[in-house]
This record gives C-alpha cells, structure tokens and sequence, in this order.
C-alpha cells in the first residue's frame, strides 16, 4: 500500500469514530483509541505504553504513547484524539463523520484537528526506517485537548515522560506554506457568566427585569470595557491583540412569552502575555462589579479555565533550530517563529521548562468549522520533515 492509499484507508478507520468529550455531550475517546491500536498493532508496534483515566463523567479516558529506538534523545510529536462536536449538521456538504476523500482533501470532523496529526504520526512510524535514525521517535496519543487537558497532556507531564532535552512537536497549528513555527502563546481564560433578572410574563414587562436583556446589554459594555483595558499590541502574535469572544450560550426558558430570569453564557479569552493573568482577573470582577451597580440585577462570574501564558524563550531551542533547518532543506523556505492565541499542548510543557515547538503544513481557518478537511499532501510532505530531523 503507497502512503497515499495508506493515509486514505487510515482516515476512514479513525476519523469515522466521533470522539467528543463527555463535557461536550459525547463518549469520550476510547473507541478512536482503540481503532489506533489496532492499525499500531498491524503495523507490529506494540511497544507502546497505555495511561488511562476515568474522567468525573466515570468515562475512561486514553492516552497511550510508543517509543522507539535507543538513543540519548526522543523527537516527540504530540497529537490529540478528541474533537470537538460536529456542530449544525446542515452546514456541512456530507455527513461529518462519514469520511469523504475528494481531490486529494479529506473531509470529516477531526480531519483537521487533530487528524492530519494522527494520521502525519501513523504514516512515519510506518516509513520509519530504523538504521537510518538518530534520534528516538515518540507518539504520543492524547485525550481530552479541547476540554481542559485534566485527562490528558497534564496527566502524562506528571508521569515525566517527557524531558527537557528532548525535541517536541506538537502538529496543532500551522500555515499552507509550513514556514511558521509558532513559539509561544497567550494565556487562556474561560469564564461563565451567570446573569440573575427577576421572571415574568412578557405582557407585563413592568413586574420583571429581563436577565437576557441584561446579558445583551452587559456584553456590548463588557467588550467596550475589555478591549480598551487590554489594549496592548504585539505584532509577534496572530491576531496581535488580546481577544475576548462570547461563545457558548445556556438555554434560559421553554416558553416565548416568558420573560427569563437567568441567563448564563461564556467567554473565551486570548491574553497577551503582557498582562499578569490574576490581575486580569481581577479587572474584570471590577468590571462585573461596577456594571450591576449601575444597572441592577446580579452577574456571578466563575472561571472555568485560567492557563497562563509560560514565560519561556523558545527561539534557540534545539527543536526550533532543526525544525528551520529541515524547512529550508525540504520546503527550500525560510522558516519564522510567531505566537498564537489558540490553546495548545505546548503551551504545558513549556510552563514546566521543557521545550515544545507547534508546527504543520495545514489549511489555516479551518479547525472546528462546518466542512472541515486536511490535505493528503499536507502529510506526507510533514513525515519528510520529521524523517530529515531523525535521519540526520
């Protein structure tokens, strides 16, 4: 079987299995898991090491990782097996979890993250040609990337299986040239909003106070409030502002004509590193504070995730400089270092002094999108990158 044919009987076997964590409605990743396994297995890896988990759900949770070779060194490359969910399945062209191959681009949920990574590591270790190396290669295969990394990459960290002398990929982000290596990213805050009005009949306004009119009218002065607070610019990063996005919304009522009494939703924010992440925090309890004051009711707000941005210089890591090495031999492109604002893996490893480069060849604005797809050269292009820095 060529790689091509190889990615593509792959990608039907795995990204076929929805792996939805169980905060976000689904069963977790154990399935998926278990499909890797078995194409490890056939392919005569079984070598590999199994750390499992049972979430507060009392669902398991997987990880696994398989190394080989005998050297001082481990080129890492890190990947996720959960995804989040499908979304509106209306919006995409075929069924999201019914793998559709097309013109060389593979279609599914997952496909892009983080299934060009799985499939990117299943493709090397397949090719791997073991007199070749210089460098152990290691897998890991890791639950739990999009709700937290409770069960996940922090769990495996505690483990010490990764060391400061190693040289780590984390394939979760990247540009169609495979020029960018991003280094370092913004700290994540993750807030719940818990808005508390007074419940009435929508005839008779007069009695109640509307908790979703509060929410309407507290988030167009919340956003004024935070981008003129966090104002700072740094053109390292893309976007190079700090952003904050309403996202998840609670249902309130059942009924129309009832006037809601709560209303609950969620922000997503992307913090430069330029501002301390407790103090932030406290901006925006005084921004809460100051906000009901003026306009009644009650606004709780809980932080459901406060991950700071890691003070760690990544520009002369050993991974950064064979990573730009190989891209200029491979691609014959100069290769540049930038922050993110998405959350990933690397950002865990460098809290703890352990360098981690985020890197891949891959279709940007694509992640977590109706439609979403990965591109089959995209991956083999990737495993000569990483065969480059193990072969030499």
């Amino acid at each position: 079987m060529d790689d091509e044919e190889f990615v593509k009987n792959t990608a039907r076997r795995i990204l076929s299995i929805p792996a939805v964590s169980p905060e976000n409605g689904g069963s977790g990743e154990l399935k998926k898991a278990e499909e890797i396994l078995n194409i490890l297995d056939e392919m005569g890896y079984k070598n590999y090491e199994k750390y499992y988990v049972d979430d507060n759900f009392g669902v398991t949770r997987p990880n696994f990782v398989i190394k080989t070779g005998n050297f001082e060194k481990t080129l890492w490359i890190i990947v996720h097996m959960d995804t989040v969910p499908a979304g509106d399945v209306k919006l995409w062209a075929h069924d999201p979890y019914d793998v559709h191959i097309e013109n060389g681009n593979i279609y599914a949920r997952g496909a892009e993250d983080n299934g060009q990574g799985l499939l990117t590591a299943l493709l090397l270790l397949k090719k791997l040609d073991l007199n070749k190396m210089r460098l152990n290669l290691g897998i890991a295969f890791v639950s739990d990337e999009e709700t937290g990394n409770t069960y996940g990459i922090k769990y495996l960290i505690s483990k010490n299986i990764f060391k400061p002398d190693d040289l780590i990929v984390v394939p979760d982000a990247g540009t169609e040239d495979g020029n960018i290596i991003e280094t370092a990213e913004k700290s994540v805050l993750w807030l719940k909003f818990t808005v508390r009005g007074r419940q009435g009949h929508a005839s008779m306004p007069q009695d109640a106070l509307n908790a979703f009119r509060l929410s309407s009218k507290f988030i167009t002065f919340f956003d004024d409030e935070l981008h003129k607070t966090f104002s700072i610019e740094n053109k390292m990063f893309i976007p190079s502002v700090s952003t904050f996005e309403p996202t998840k919304h609670e249902k309130n009522i059942d009924n129309i004509n009832t006037i809601p009494g709560e209303d609950i939703f969620y922000y997503d924010c992307r913090i430069l590193p330029g501002y301390n992440l407790e103090e932030a925090i406290e901006n925006i309890q005084k921004m809460v504070t100051d906000f009901t004051k003026k306009n009644g009711g009650e606004i709780d707000m809980d932080v459901i995730e406060s991950e700071p941005s890691p003070s760690f210089n990544m520009e002369n890591s050993e991974i950064v400089l064979k990573l730009k090495d190989a891209i200029e031999k491979i691609k014959g492109k100069k290769a540049m270092t930038v922050g993110i604002g998405g959350s990933t893996f690397a950002a865990f490893l460098r809290a703890r002094n352990i360098p981690a480069a985020v890197w891949s060849t891959t279709v940007i604005e694509n992640a977590h999108m109706p439609n979403e797809f990965c591109r089959i050269d995209d991956i083999i292009g990737d495993v000569k990158i990483y065969e480059y820095i193990l072969y030499n």
